[in-house]
């Protein structure tokens, strides 16, 4: 199997989303990012909440949109910054919040609504666009963005082999 930019997965329902968010925090690095994209209800803070079980959180149902507070810390082996740019009108709202250090302080950042702050996203990141196809199922393309996450694509075709589109 060829690496190439992109991997297209399908969940059929929220504990799926969860289990394929977990194979994501369970693979992550030291200052990765990730930009979701997806519409309402897609299922962001679900991935997210399984990202968390991943990383090693204690108890990832704690773990909510951040959309009034535009950003939670929770911590597991790593700690993961959760923020929600939905209320935010651009990238410089996002880079007040100090996205930027944190994107660089040792944890793992997931950016819900990414596509509302595009221009304060490291050139090296992964973008995970989610969308509905169903009323529980979801299909997710994820992108390695520049050189760091590019090389890791193979891996991360790996770990996702069983919510793989193409099986």
């Amino acid at each position: 199997m060829t690496c190439s930019a992109r991997i297209e997965c399908q969940t059929a329902g929220p504990e799926q989303t969860m289990s394929l968010g977990a194979a994501l925090g369970d693979m992550a690095a030291p200052n990765d990012v990730f930009g979701l994209t997806g519409t309402l209800g897609a299922g962001k803070t679900c991935l997210v909440k399984g990202m968390a079980r991943g990383l090693g959180v204690a108890d990832s149902r704690r773990v909510i949109s951040p959309t009034f507070v535009l950003l939670r810390r929770y911590e597991g082996c790593l700690t993961l910054y959760h923020f929600d740019a939905y209320r935010l009108d651009d990238a410089e709202a996002m880079e007040d919040i100090g996205c930027a250090e944190l994107f660089e302080a040792g944890g793992v950042s997931v950016v819900e609504w990414a596509d509302h702050v595009d221009g304060c996203l490291p050139p090296e990141h992964f973008r995970v666009s989610i969308r509905v196809t169903g009323s529980s199922r979801r299909d997710f393309a994820i992108e390695g963005v520049g050189d760091g996450p590019s090389d890791r694509m193979e891996e991360l075709r790996h770990r996702l082999a069983p919510w793989s589109a193409d099986s």
